[in-house]
């Protein structure tokens, strides 16, 4: 699997119609670094990653990208969360 990690930081910025001077305010990075891992000439750390889509609340798409799946499947899939768990505990109980 070929995984485009500059394209996924890019979406969840973008998400956040954020500039990539205003990332990297929010991320604790340079702009120049936001700027070279969108365009793949850096790598990028899990953590950082995470960092990025927490920040920006895209988890949706980092999700999406990942799995190359829908991205409104995964917005769905993730409003289901609190409701499966709600049951779960109740369930138990």
């Amino acid at each position: 699997m070929n995984l485009n990690v500059g394209e996924i930081i890019k979406q969840c910025r973008k998400k956040m119609k954020w500039s990539q001077e205003e990332l990297a305010f929010n991320a604790n990075i340079s702009q120049s670094t936001v700027s070279r891992l969108e365009k793949n000439k850096i790598t990028c750390d899990v953590n950082t990653l995470m960092s990025i889509a927490q920040k920006t609340n895209a988890q949706d798409v980092l999700m999406a990208m990942m799995f190359n799946i829908d991205m409104g499947l995964v917005s769905q899939m993730l409003q289901l969360v609190p409701t499966f768990i709600g049951g779960f505990f109740n369930w138990m109980l």
